[in-house]
């Protein structure tokens, strides 16, 4: 038994604190709703207006498209057209040309009139470079920042008028602990690299050598002394 304690000390000293994170991570990240963490309960749904469409102009070429379909951008309709390789863009239906941006003003304005709590848009950021936590988006893209104590954000593509991410301190939580948890901490998306697989077999062996414990500590002692008692 001496030597499987020696070997679960020293396996518990390399592993410890990674075990401790995961059991962190799980709880944090069993204890948020995904929809929260998404921010889907800060967002009202956009209310249906019965706008006439336009007529789309001959100059859109269909063959150039893989889908098309109508958007309601600020009392104006776009078309979200989607290439041949997966890239969307919004065009004016009546020219076929991009779609026009919003001001900074009508950004505003849609932002507040869909956050779920009514908070107060604080910045309205045009921004120059993606920031990481919406890495998987594509400028043109607005940032509105709010004053609620999540500290939320709105991600807003300026042609279509389209809320595309939501980020709050809750998915910022989250995301931190998702981190720690596949142990990527640079970009936080490969969960099968050499670091976390080694970690996990480690935490595998761990659990063994306490098994092994718990059986020579416990386990055979007790049945040891049932033995001795069955005998009288």
């Amino acid at each position: 038994m001496k030597f499987w304690r020696k070997l679960h000390k020293w396996i518990a000293c390399l592993i410890g604190i990674q075990i401790l994170l995961w059991i962190s991570g799980g709880v944090v990240m069993s204890a948020f709703p995904i929809e929260n963490v998404r921010g889907k309960h800060l967002l009202l749904p956009t209310l249906k207006q019965n706008l006439k469409k336009p007529v789309v102009t001959n100059d859109i070429s269909l063959s150039k498209w893989q889908s098309l379909s109508w958007k309601l951008s600020q009392n104006n309709w776009v078309l979200e057209a989607v290439n041949i390789e997966g890239q969307t863009y919004w065009l004016n239906p009546s020219t076929g040309k991009p779609a026009p941006y919003l001001t900074q003003a009508n950004i505003l304005a849609l932002a507040e009139s869909r956050h779920a709590k009514g908070a107060k848009a604080k910045t309205v950021i045009n921004l120059k470079t993606i920031p990481f936590e919406v890495r998987h988006l594509n400028l043109p893209m607005y940032q509105v920042n709010f004053d609620d104590w999540i500290h939320t954000s709105f991600y807003i593509n300026p042609q279509s008028g389209k809320i595309v991410s939501v980020r709050s301190d809750i998915w910022r939580l989250y995301d931190f602990f998702w981190m720690l948890h596949i142990m990527d901490y640079q970009d936080r998306e490969d969960f099968n690299h050499p670091l976390l697989i080694g970690a996990a077999g480690l935490s595998l062996l761990f659990t063994l050598t306490g098994l092994i414990l718990v059986y020579f500590s416990v386990l055979k002692p007790w049945y040891a002394k049932l033995k001795y008692r069955k005998r009288f």
